[in-house]
């Protein structure tokens, strides 16, 4: 091989075997990203010995022009122009008629934003109008979702599959009765899967069928009987009618005064599009939401309320109210509860309970039966409201004595979640969980608060007894005679019930002036 030097400019170049075209041109073929590839498949160096190869037309050669970033060389003069001001335009470097222009196989202009390029080789394009999800094949632009490009050719992507060609040469093969490939194998999704080894059938469970026909519902959607491809029709599941999409970016239906029409739910800009049934589109911004009954049909989910999308309340959240389970009215949970069909009672939802539709009290009441009947507590006069498990001067010199003989257990805690309940009767009891739990040591006259052994901690009352009603979120001190233990946790026995002689109590912390006074006895000891 013959290795000469030439001298392009004040640039070096070296030469392996190639004739000399002119006083500063070397014939080499095209210069395909970095490098120039010749036959003998030695690669020249373009871009990073400052070169690139361009085209000359005239003189049948490709020519080493010294490279610059930002530039390219216009076939046919072999000459470079900036690509952000000009294009090359069949053979002449000419101005850019806006930022966006571009030029297709070096014979048409057309706008990258709005127009599509399409080649079959380096000189011969077409330009398209830009659609949603469309793609080239050659020369051509393919819009429609069921077809697709194999290696230049176009096919049916619901009947035919593209695959892999087993010898691993890169190219690809046009299988028919197929549409899809699992490791280079083609297989009909409606009745196979792709698993771990290979193409497997399945189960007659998973086969979806649409009028006796095997179907793949991630491609296609049945629709009273008919077969249409999920890519460019919806559904209108209520009258059964298939609706051709106006664009293929479309996902939902909504029947307007005129008919059917596809449109996009989500617009992109943080705003969405919701369909009023017989009316049409509107368009929602963040915080809206629309309700049949609301003037104008929006709405402002931050302070109005909106039930089952049909009955709209003019500042419902913002007064405290909310909408009834799977209902239409609103209530004050705080003061009212809220029974199925709409049944409101006033009774705060924290007592209120429900008998087939009708609310009570459960304080006072229980369901029997079906029926609301007089809750044995209150029948026995032992039902307990909260100002009954507050503790009287007497009783905390009692529990005072004995926590100082260690004789009794103090621990403060966090009621968390709704509590369980389990019995009947007078036999029913209530357990809550509890957090944060800390226990009070007593050391002499020294008192300390430490966590206790343990990890989980609940309290369990009887029915009857008080307290009855712990509040979710609420810190609680509790005195008793056992201390946290086992499954069962503290179980209270209340001493206001009767029913046992015990010094066990509890007390929100909340009660502050009750609470100031037991800690000055305790502290004073």
């Amino acid at each position: 091989m013959v290795v000469t030097t030439y001298l392009v400019g004040t640039i070096l170049i070296l030469s392996l075997g190639f004739s000399l075209a002119g006083p500063a041109t070397i014939i080499l073929p095209e210069c395909k990203g970095l490098y120039c590839t010749f036959s003998n498949g030695t690669n020249f160096i373009c871009e990073l010995q400052g070169l690139q190869c361009c085209w000359n037309q005239e003189q049948n050669v490709h020519a080493v022009v010294p490279y610059s970033s930002g530039h390219r060389c216009c076939p046919g003069i072999a000459e470079r122009y900036n690509v952000l001001t000009h294009i090359c335009l069949s053979g002449e470097i000419v101005e850019k008629n806006g930022p966006n222009e571009s030029v297709c196989a070096f014979t048409q202009r057309y706008d990258t934003n709005t127009e599509e390029c399409c080649l079959k080789n380096f000189t011969d394009g077409q330009v398209h109008l830009k659609s949603f999800g469309g793609t080239c094949c050659n020369e051509k632009y393919l819009t429609d979702p069921q077809l697709n490009c194999c290696q230049g050719v176009i096919y049916n992507v619901t009947k035919q599959a593209c695959c892999k060609s087993g010898d691993g040469d890169g190219d690809y093969t046009l299988h028919n009765n197929f549409n899809a490939c699992c490791l280079n194998v083609p297989y009909n999704s409606a009745v196979q899967y792709c698993g771990d080894y290979g193409v497997q059938e399945k189960d007659q469970t998973e086969i979806r069928q649409c009028n006796g026909r095997a179907y793949d519902p991630i491609r296609e959607l049945c629709c009273s009987d008919v077969l249409a491809n999920i890519g460019i029709h919806l559904c209108h599941w209520p009258t059964g009618t298939l609706v051709l999409k106006s664009s293929l970016h479309h996902d939902k239906l909504c029947r307007t005064r005129h008919g059917l029409q596809s449109y996009r739910s989500e617009t992109g800009s943080g705003e969405i599009q919701v369909c009023i049934d017989g009316v049409g589109l509107v368009i929602l911004a963040q915080g809206e939401d629309i309700c049949y009954d609301a003037p104008n049909h929006k709405f402002n989910t931050s302070i109005d309320l909106c039930c089952a999308k049909e009955i709209y309340y003019r500042n419902g959240k913002k007064n405290g109210k909310q909408c009834c389970a799977n209902g239409t009215s609103a209530y004050n949970p705080t003061m009212e509860t809220c029974c199925p069909n709409n049944r409101i009672t006033n009774i705060p939802e924290q007592y209120g309970r429900c008998c087939g539709m009708a609310g009570y009290d459960s304080r006072t009441h229980t369901c029997k039966d079906g029926e609301i009947v007089e809750d044995e507590c209150a029948a026995m006069g032992k039902h307990l409201q909260p100002k009954d498990c507050t503790l009287s001067e007497q009783q905390i010199h009692i529990l005072n004595q004995k926590f100082h003989k260690n004789g009794l257990y103090v621990y403060i805690a966090t009621v968390t979640g709704q509590p369980t309940e389990t019995g009947l009767g007078k036999r029913q009891v209530r357990r809550w969980k509890l957090d944060d739990v800390e226990q009070f040591k007593n050391k002499g006259k020294k008192m300390t608060l430490v966590p206790p052994k343990g990890k989980k901690f609940s309290v369990t009352a009887k029915k009857c007894q008080c307290p009855y009603e712990l509040v979710a979120g609420e810190r609680y001190i509790f005195w008793s005679e056992k201390k946290f233990k086992g499954r069962k946790g503290l179980i209270l026995n209340a001493m206001q019930t009767g029913y046992k002689k015990s010094f066990d109590a509890v007390m929100p912390l909340s009660q502050a002036e009750h609470l100031g006074r037991i800690f000055e006895i305790f502290f004073s000891a």
